[in-house]
């Protein structure tokens, strides 16, 4: 982006171009010496300097504009980064009801209050434990922020449509602007009330060793997708979603024979690691996330009824259901906690055995 007259400055380290983007100046390097690449990189460190805290009147020196110019340029600059900034939602024909302002964007649903604390599961470092201090969000909860990320999302497209990156209005940029703060403000609450379910997954099927806290990074990038396709209108609940973005990433990046345990391993493992990751249709996810879960019951109906229930149990396999502890799995079915896990290995493997035989293949994956 830069370029300095190395025979007379010597070269300019990283530092020093970090420097220059907040407005500062290395000792030594004089301000004529700069030259920008265009106009445009010239205008993002600008920017990127106005940011920081380097006044309009610091930048018109230091760029030797007139502060018009440097209005105008920051001005452009915005309009650039609002006009690249990534934007897909998930569209719904009550965006264009009248009235949809109000009603989406009202007061959100309250926190029921709870005297209950989470329990935070042992071995995990404090920075971790403190997801569990993050109110997981209700149903209605849930449905109230994906409707209204998704509703920024889309009057953000809307203005976007009439801006004008070599003129741009500056009431235009502070709307777009406010919409891009609440769409990245909103989309954050939902990530972070979910990131414990992450942690939860990779402890359940994965090993705690040296790799666990690299499986929960890769868990993340999982949760952030989905937050982005799932659609809220057809009323199931984003864990259930969620769960299985992140269990299929896991079965595609983490090699079995190295982070799996092998007690937790199924025939249709097999299936997950084979699928590709260029999928981005939410419908298409959705689908197949469907005949995965219907390969399952499938291989399930060769299991006496106590191990479908273990496994359904133990998996949310059911309708809106979440995976439960071994200690719920045994409250239910009246037996000890260490029964209901024998019963789950000894049935995974069953499973596994029932998979390989039937050579299960699910179209999409």
């Amino acid at each position: 982006m830069v370029s300095v007259n190395t025979k007379k400055m010597g070269s300019v380290t990283g530092r020093s171009v970090s420097m220059m983007a907040r407005g500062e100046f290395p000792a030594g390097l004089r301000r004529e010496s700069l030259r920008w690449v265009n106009e445009a990189a010239r205008n993002e460190a600008m920017l990127e300097g106005f940011l920081a805290g380097t006044s309009v009147a610091d930048l018109a020196v230091q760029f030797s504009l007139s502060r018009t110019a440097v209005h105008a340029a920051l001005a452009t600059a915005r309009a650039t980064r609002l006009q690249s900034a990534s934007m897909e939602y998930i569209d719904n024909v009550e965006f264009r009801l009248p009235g949809a302002e109000a009603v989406i964007c009202g007061p959100a649903p309250e926190h029921q209050r709870s005297d209950a604390t989470a329990r935070v599961p042992s071995g995990l470092p404090a920075y971790l434990g403190e997801l569990y201090r993050v109110p997981l969000l209700t149903k209605e909860q849930e449905q109230y922020y994906f409707r209204r990320m998704n509703f920024r999302k889309f009057q953000f497209e809307e203005l976007r449509a009439s801006l004008d990156v070599t003129k741009p209005s500056a009431r235009l940029l502070k709307q777009m602007e406010e919409l891009l703060d609440d769409v990245t403000e909103v989309k954050n609450l939902l990530i972070r009330s979910n990131l414990r379910l992450v942690v939860s997954i990779a402890k359940k099927y994965l090993k705690a060793n040296a790799g666990f806290f690299e499986l929960v990074s890769d868990g993340n990038i999982s949760l952030i997708r989905a937050v982005e396709k799932f659609d809220y209108s057809r009323g199931n609940k984003f864990s259930t979603y969620a769960s299985w973005a992140i269990l299929k990433n896991f079965a595609r990046s983490v090699p079995a024979e190295h982070q799996r345990l092998e007690r937790f391993r199924t025939g249709s493992d097999d299936v997950f690691a084979q699928s590709s990751d260029d999928k981005t249709s939410f419908q298409v996810d959705e689908q197949a996330n469907k005949l995965q879960r219907d390969a399952i019951r499938e291989m399930m109906k060769e299991l006496d009824g106590r191990e479908q229930k273990v496994i359904a149990f133990r998996f949310g396999l059911g309708e809106g259901a979440e995976p439960e502890t071994l200690e719920q799995v045994g409250t239910r079915l009246g037996v000890t906690k260490e029964r209901v896990r024998q019963i789950e290995v000894r049935t995974l493997e069953k499973l596994r055995r029932i998979a390989e035989r039937k050579a299960f293949e699910i179209p999409g994956f």
